[in-house]
């Protein structure tokens, strides 16, 4: 993506206007939520502290190969990275080595909601070279409510970041199924990125490819080519984000987790709402249900694609992909409510994304670029569009106030003092260490209770057997052991694939215990160090995401001279 090419292009005042703005409203949204040292979102503290930890791991010089949260659960570590990828967090960690954890979470905040205005313009710009429409539908979707109640309300900061990355992965499909198929690499890129934020967006994101392939199955049918393209792109993006996909699955496949027994966010179709709530998601923005937390597409949003009523005549390309973004919109709002199947085949398949609506990310973007089209179709002379213009950005103003205000009334920490605010977001027992769901705490694990209750000990079989200064040094876990003859030790460590035991500097094999944690055969005395050593497919993996973001970097700047050179050579 060349953002200078595209302000050079003629268009420069439309664009630093819409920069100017951009960057007004997300300090304004910045001001009017808040620091993070007063968040009380549901998942922020999880988010938190994955961003702390990463801050600690730079700090102690073990990234990449950090992946154990060793300080949570008491001590006894959290498998987190391999679960959720930490790229996108990393140059903000960088800064947060030189400030504090609070600012690094806000720059990061503002940071995005900046990009991400700047992808949509680009996105919309590039489709419909309409540097209005552009305008519009960054505006309405980097501040649609459903982003605002991620960011803030939920505290859900993957989903949030995901709204990044979400226009880029379409301009990339819009090459490859429409426009200019040799760009195939923005839709790796695009869907890279998506991936190394949240894995569950990028699933849904796929089912909506899927039901784009099959609305634009015509073309691809006469230009094969751009199903080859498709094809490469998907590879390429496997190659790209080999670092996060590969280790993953090795994780799920050496155990299994909370996630796969306990349904820990409630199973398929568990955040569906009655149309009654529907009903309040197109309010708000200026209206809420009362006491409750609730959000959806917004009030502007609505208004925006009422335009299309208005709209009398054309019958052009572009009209006709709004309308299907429109209608895309409305099917997935349906979607959402207690009418849908999500209990059946083969909707019981993506039972794992938890709640429905989190198809409001995709609804938020459907409804920009519709509504965004409408509007630039129907204003068309320079009074009008600037009228409608400042009229949208006040009306965001108004929405984002609103939405913070109605976030800090259902405050339930908003009157307590910041040091305890701060403090609520440490990781301890009756916060159930600030895990959420706790997906990936090991099934053998009855209950965190045990690990409560158990303390930090070492368990043997042997009576006589003698455990002696255990200690915890960051990533390792080190004590002494005296045997009178060999012995099963349970250590104070859950079980993970990648951890390595020594005794006296020698392997020792791991085997996880009955209750989830790692137990090892010690078949003398000694001194005994546990920490993450990292498997070898975590190892290579990051390498081949590298190498492939290296290849694929010369890819794109070969084909780019070579484009130039092809344009001189034809002057």
């Amino acid at each position: 993506m060349d953002i200078t090419k595209m302000i050079e292009s003629g268009k420069k005042k439309p664009f630093w206007l819409f920069l100017f703005t951009l960057v007004f409203l997300s300090l304004f949204m910045v001001f009017c939520f808040g620091s993070s040292s007063s968040y009380s979102g549901f998942d922020f503290p999880f988010h938190y502290r994955r961003l702390y930890t990463l801050i600690d791991a730079l700090k102690h010089g073990v990234y990449p190969s950090f992946y154990v949260d060793f300080s949570n659960v008491e001590g006894y570590g959290y498998f987190i990275k391999g679960f959720y990828s930490d790229i996108i967090m990393v140059p903000f960690a960088i800064v947060g080595l030189f400030s504090n954890v609070y600012f690094a979470y806000d720059l990061m905040i503002f940071t995005m909601t900046v990009l991400c205005g700047i992808i949509m313009y680009y996105a919309v710009n590039v489709i419909y070279r309409n540097a209005y429409t552009a305008s519009i539908a960054a505006i309405l979707y980097t501040f649609a409510v459903y982003r605002l109640y991620d960011i803030y309300q939920r505290g859900a900061l993957a989903e949030a970041l995901s709204f990044t990355f979400l226009p880029l992965v379409f301009l990339g499909l819009y090459y490859v199924l429409i426009g200019n198929y040799r760009k195939w690499y923005i839709l790796a890129i695009g869907y890279s990125l998506l991936i190394y934020t949240h894995t569950i967006a990028s699933v849904l994101m796929f089912v909506v490819l899927l039901i784009l392939f099959a609305i634009y199955i015509k073309r691809i049918i006469n230009e094969p080519k751009r199903l080859f393209y498709l094809l490469l792109a998907g590879v390429v993006t496997v190659l790209l984000t080999a670092y996060y996909i590969l280790p993953m699955l090795e994780q799920l496949s050496s155990n299994s987790f909370y996630l796969d027994s306990r349904d820990p966010g409630g199973g398929a179709g568990y955040g569906k709402v009655g149309f009654d709530y529907i009903f309040w998601g197109f309010l708000s923005g200026v209206a809420y249900p009362t006491h409750e937390l609730w959000s959806g597409v917004g009030i502007i949003l609505t208004l925006c694609l009422c335009f299309r009523f208005f709209i009398r005549g054309q019958k052009t390309k572009l009209l006709r992909s709004a309308d299907i973004f429109a209608i895309m919109g409305l099917l997935f709002i349906l979607s959402t409510s207690r009418i849908f199947p999500w209990g059946r085949f083969p909707f019981s398949l993506l039972s794992f994304i938890q709640y429905p609506w989190r198809l409001y990310e995709f609804v938020s973007l459907f409804f920009a670029i519709a509504g965004a089209y409408y509007i630039s179709s129907l204003f068309v002379k320079p009074k009008q569009r600037t009228l409608v213009m400042s009229f949208i950005i006040l009306a965001t103003m108004f929405t984002i106030y609103i939405h913070s205000e109605n976030y800090k009334s259902l405050d339930p920490d908003g009157g307590k003092p910041l040091s305890v605010r701060q403090s609520l977001v440490e990781p301890d027992y009756e916060r159930g260490y600030n895990l959420i769901g706790r997906e990936y705490l090991p099934s053998k694990l009855i209950d965190i209770s045990y690990i409560h209750d158990r303390k930090e000990r070492v368990d043997h079989r042997n009576s006589d057997t003698q455990i002696s200064e255990l200690r915890r040094e960051y990533n390792k876990t080190l004590f002494k052991v005296a045997l009178s003859k060999s012995d099963t030790l349970e250590l104070p460590l859950l079980y993970y694939l990648g951890y390595s035991v020594t005794l006296d500097n020698e392997k020792l094999q791991i085997n996880q215990s009955d209750m989830g944690l790692i137990e090892v055969v010690a078949p003398r005395s000694g001194d005994i160090k546990a920490y993450y050593a990292g498997t070898t497919l975590q190892k290579n993996s990051f390498y081949i995401s590298l190498l492939s973001s290296i290849a694929l970097g010369i890819y794109i700047f070969l084909r780019r001279r070579q484009r130039t050179d092809e344009t001189k050579f034809a002057r």
